[in-house]
């Protein structure tokens, strides 16, 4: 984790330890790629809970499978979000927007990251657009590694 421009450190309440920065960016690589690299205006980090929450957000999560990147991955933005700073899961909030690697654009509301799995699942209602036309859906599931989408809780097919 970089922080960039530490604010002020203060305590909330006893015992708890709250560092508020102007600006973070988180990174998180797997041999010499970065599978996860987080951009925020602004942070509250709580070390002691091991939990980063962010506003206005910027998102990179690429597939890192084997030595091989590209294949998959997601570039988004979202009003704030909560980083498990441990192990490098993420809830994105509030017009979640994105493009996966192969260009398709999606729009949720709200979304999580499964660092671990290397899935992304929202049960907000979604739009994905890509060139075949619009799906919506009552959610989705995204393995980014294998760049791949399921479209849940009744589908549909806008043509274009």
């Amino acid at each position: 984790m970089l922080p960039v421009g530490a604010a002020a450190a203060d305590g909330a309440e006893a015992g708890e330890r709250v560092l508020d920065l102007g600006g973070m960016t988180y990174v998180s690589s797997h041999g010499k790629f970065n599978e996860v690299v987080l951009d925020a205006e602004t942070a509250k980090i709580e070390p002691d809970a091991d939990l980063a929450h962010l506003l206005d957000v910027h998102a990179i999560l690429a597939s890192a499978v084997a030595g091989v990147r590209g294949r998959g991955g997601l570039d988004m933005t979202c009003e704030r979000g909560t980083i498990d700073l441990d192990t490098g899961d993420f809830i994105a909030e509030g017009d979640v927007r994105g493009t996966t690697g192969d260009g398709r654009r999606f729009r949720t509301e709200k979304l999580r990251y499964d660092h671990a799995k290397g899935v992304v699942t929202t049960q907000s209602p979604v739009s994905i657009r890509d060139r075949a036309g619009t799906y919506r859906g009552g959610g989705f599931r995204y393995w980014i590694r294998e760049n791949r989408f399921q479209l849940s809780q009744g589908a549909s097919v806008v043509a274009q």
